[in-house]
């Protein structure tokens, strides 16, 4: 199967490459015909979903502009100095590939679509044992037939999806498509939509099973995890305010059983016609977990500024917030579940934190000095929500509270250059500054990560 899938990598790569050279340069999403209202978009890090078609696919030519196709390639090296996230604080080097390729097919066989898309995942100059988080060889991502009926709500489509997907749901924090991950979360099972990116209102309804990602074995639906959910956006009110309300359960057998319902709303919006925008979602969640009665809740608030300057700086002030349990030794739940979503950006590029047991307030200045370069500082302060939970990817804990709850401090840089069409450069650094909370449970050395990065798209 791996030679096979390479085989076919290497005839799609060959003739879109051709069609490249002939046509003198390549169809973006761009090209594709936008609605005349397009909506606004957040401006938060890291919460714009991606579109339905991966943003590397495109229109395969214009004689065959029913055929999306797209080839993603990127290569990562990064270094680590005393990593949290390990026992013995280990420090390393590693170095990632992970290749995409996708082909969807649409407006061929009436209302009939059809997509795939291929993973291959890798990790090098590691000794560690192979994790499924990191290595996903030669996999299907995506493969599912769509029913898609255009105009049928007054100008808006109806489709229903069949397969196995992946995707970013609301602002990614509950539910997403991993970017800087070396793999990707996928689902298998149902997904109706009422509208699409650009519709003035749009509803999103599915039911799942989570994959179970495999390093060398072919990925399968868990046996033991579904997914069931309702997310909506209100984007007729654009640009003050844009609404998307959801509400998920999420039901595994797992580790002594849960069973979590998680309802909310994100909202966000530029204010009247000023330079300044905001960006607010709170999250309640309750059912059980572990045999224990569950009730939680997390909030992200920011508000941003943008200068009329030619680098387009924006500031931004940030909290993010989510319950920890407060007695681990009562018949209560309370720590956050953040379910299948993404980390990094929102709370730390070290990975080191996630959306449970949290207090991080934080301030992020973006900048983009040159049209093809783009850059970011970030500085963040964390806290333990409750001082007697722990601090879950360090797995540090102090159930008697005595610790107090200042885990540090993290300082973040981040600059991307879009070297060429198809060729980005990203370069990413990360200090962690500990606390006292971090001092009174075990070693506390300074932590130092961080990556160069380049991908190619075709």
């Amino acid at each position: 199967m791996y030679m096979s899938t390479i085989r076919w990598f290497l005839i799609l790569l060959t003739l879109h490459v051709g069609k490249i050279l002939s046509a003198g340069e390549m169809d973006s999403p761009a090209a594709v015909p936008a609605k005349a209202s397009k909506p606004f978009v957040t401006k938060a890090a890291a919460a714009n979903r991606i579109a339905s078609v991966p943003d590397y696919a495109s229109a395969f030519e214009e004689e065959l502009d029913w055929l999306d196709f797209g080839i993603d390639s990127r290569s990562r090296f990064e270094f680590r100095d005393q990593d949290y996230r390990t026992a013995d604080l280990i420090s390393e080097s590693m170095f990632y590939q992970r290749s995409l390729v996708y082909l969807g097919v649409h407006d061929l066989l009436g209302p009939v679509n059809f997509a795939v898309e291929f993973e291959d995942s890798r990790r090098g100059l590691s000794d560690r044992a192979e994790a499924p988080n990191e290595q996903n060889h030669t996999e299907l991502l995506q493969a599912y037939g769509e029913l898609r009926f255009d105009d049928a709500l007054g100008g808006d489509p109806v489709s229903l999806r069949l397969g196995r997907m992946a995707f970013d749901a609301v602002d990614r924090r509950l539910i997403a498509r991993n970017r800087y991950r070396n793999t990707i979360s996928a689902f298998d099972g149902a997904r109706l939509r009422l509208g699409e990116e650009n519709s003035p209102i749009e509803w999103d309804a599915f039911a799942l099973r989570p994959v179970d990602r495999s390093v060398d074995a072919l990925d399968e639906s868990s046996e033991e995890s579904l997914l069931y959910g309702v997310t909506g956006y209100v984007r007729s009110f654009s640009p003050r305010v844009l609404i998307e309300p959801y509400w998920l359960l999420s039901d595994q057998a797992a580790g002594g059983g849960k069973q979590l319902h998680t309802a909310g709303v994100h909202a966000f919006g530029q204010i009247g016609g000023s330079p300044w925008d905001y960006d607010v979602d709170f999250a309640g969640q309750w059912g059980e977990s572990g045999g224990l009665d569950h009730q939680a809740w997390a909030a992200h608030a920011e508000l941003g500024y943008t200068w009329d300057h030619s680098w387009k700086p924006r500031l931004a002030g940030w909290l993010n917030f989510a319950s920890g349990d407060r007695d681990p030794g009562d018949s209560t739940s309370g720590r956050f579940d953040p379910l299948y979503g993404a980390t990094f950006a929102f709370y730390g590029y070290s990975g080191y934190f996630s959306w449970q047991n949290i207090v991080n307030p934080a301030l992020r200045l973006s900048f983009q000095p040159m049209e093809k370069v783009k850059g970011e500082v970030i500085h963040r302060a964390i806290w333990l929500a409750s001082d007697r939970d722990s601090w879950g990817r360090a797995s540090r804990s102090d159930p008697a509270g005595s610790s107090g709850g200042y885990v540090g401090q993290e300082l973040d840089l981040r600059a991307a250059w879009q070297a060429t069409e198809h060729l980005e450069i990203e370069a990413v650094y990360s200090c962690f500054f500990p606390g006292g909370f971090v001092s009174a449970t075990g070693p506390s050395p300074e932590s130092h990560f961080g990556y160069l990065a380049a991908t190619l798209r075709f």
